[in-house]
């Protein structure tokens, strides 16, 4: 399986090369006096880098330790594979959690289950965030949390207000109320969400729907499943943009769309749920304390959960060494802080897959702010996790998911014929990766 991934890899790295000028790489800062001479390599995506800069100082003085900090500009998985095929040591490096198992069976990533502290540390996690972090089938553990998070069904109460409706709670009562709100001169455009071809918008957005409805999408076995709530969804999506019930331009807004919604322009969205501390930040919003989160519509009322993570290279710089930097990152550092994590939480509102974070009453006081807690709490109990990510062919066909119904929505072209190639694509992948 490792030389099949390898080889379908290297076919696709003349492709990819191109955009691997986008990369800086920076040393943070001068050495410790007794800092090891060759540096930890560490690669991250475009989120808060000069944060990330920061962290990286405290842990080389906390340590007395030496870092490479790479950034890479756009977009990340592709790039990172670009690297990694191209033979580029890295150490530690993010991820999301649907290339893990494809990292790991690529032999650029190695598991940590053996590592020291591990099963504390395991059993200080949410089980959904261990299930994420680890490769499939029970199998060991191959990161430690960047964060934990999930779809949101964010609204605009004001706007419910002056129509006088009430939340929906289905998907065909969201698509009504939609119509009423444009009808009543409320909202021009009242649907909402990340529609957006890169790899965190358009592909987590369909997921969450999709597993709101109960579309399974894949069985046990990873085979494509075609039945009518996965339709109901797509032929929704479809609607909202034939009825201009979103803005004309919603797949190619900028950051993920949410500036747009802080406008105030739109009623619902549907976006990760740290995006709703921005929604109601003042300094940023114009809707400032009127978005509140309510649960999922649909027939099963759930959504898309994930855990994204630091992983560790296969072939570390010291073991040692490259521990204590995923700890420092991912968990607690020697001091016993959770150094970045909390910081991440204080900051920007993005949740933790450790349970002793979500309890903290710094951080509890803080997301009480701008989220009802209880419904927060209750939509992650009815959550789904993205079980077919593990599969080392989905990034491929996820990508070709999110072009295909970017096109089926833009066209209005035949449903059968879109779950027809979603389908065929999956076969296919599959049998590329055997």
């Amino acid at each position: 399986m490792i030389s099949s991934l390898g080889r379908h890899l290297l076919s696709r790295r003349q492709i990819l090369q191109g955009a691997a000028g986008l990369s800086a790489a920076a040393m943070m800062g001068p050495r410790a006096f007794a800092a090891p001479s060759t540096p930890i390599s560490f690669v991250g995506w475009q989120y808060q880098p000069q944060i990330v800069e920061e962290n990286v100082k405290t842990f080389m003085k906390l340590y007395d330790e030496s870092v490479n900090y790479e950034l890479v500009s756009g977009d990340y998985h592709p790039l990172a594979e670009t690297k990694l095929t191209g033979g580029q040591h890295i150490d530690m490096l993010y991820s999301e959690e649907n290339y893990i198992a494809r990292w790991h069976a690529a032999n650029w990533i190695r598991d940590i289950e053996s590592l020291p502290g591990v099963a504390d540390i395991k059993a200080g996690m949410f089980p959904v965030s261990v299930e994420s972090l680890s490769l499939p089938n029970g199998g060991p553990l191959c990161g430690l949390p960047y964060y934990a998070g999930y779809n949101t069904f964010l609204y605009n109460d004001e706007h419910l207000a002056k129509a006088g409706v009430q939340t929906p709670e289905t998907w065909d009562a969201v698509l009504e109320v939609c119509r009423k709100l444009k009808r009543d001169g409320v909202s021009e455009a009242p649907f909402h969400a990340m529609w957006q071809q890169q790899w965190p918008n358009m592909s987590w957005y369909m997921f969450a729907a999709w597993y709101s409805e109960g579309a399974k999408v894949f069985d046990a076995d990873g085979n494509f499943v075609d039945e009518p709530a996965l339709r109901k969804i797509l032929e929704i999506n479809q609607t909202f943009y034939k009825e201009k019930l979103v803005v004309e331009d919603i797949m190619t807004l900028p950051g993920e769309g949410v500036p747009s919604y802080a406008s105030g322009r739109h009623t619902f969205m549907v976006v990760h749920d740290y995006n709703h501390k921005v929604a109601n930040d003042p300094a940023v919003s114009k809707i400032a304390g009127k978005v509140r989160n309510a649960i999922m519509p649909g027939a099963t009322r759930s959504t898309m959960a994930w855990t994204a993570a630091y992983l560790m290279g296969s072939q570390p710089v010291d073991e040692e060494r490259v521990w204590n930097l995923l700890q420092f990152f991912g968990g607690k550092a020697k001091d016993g802080q959770y150094h970045v994590i909390k910081r991440w939480a204080l900051e920007f509102g993005l949740g933790s897959g450790y349970k002793e974070v979500m309890q903290d009453p710094e951080i509890v006081a803080s997301f009480s702010k701008w989220r009802d807690l209880d419904i927060s709490a209750k939509q992650l109990g009815m959550a789904t996790s993205r079980a077919i990510g593990k599969a080392i062919w989905f990034p491929e066909w996820d990508m070709f998911m999110m072009q295909q119904v970017q096109e089926y929505i833009r066209s209005g072209s035949s449903t059968d014929q879109l779950v027809a190639s979603l389908a065929a694509k999956a076969s296919e992948l599959k049998a590329q990766y055997q």
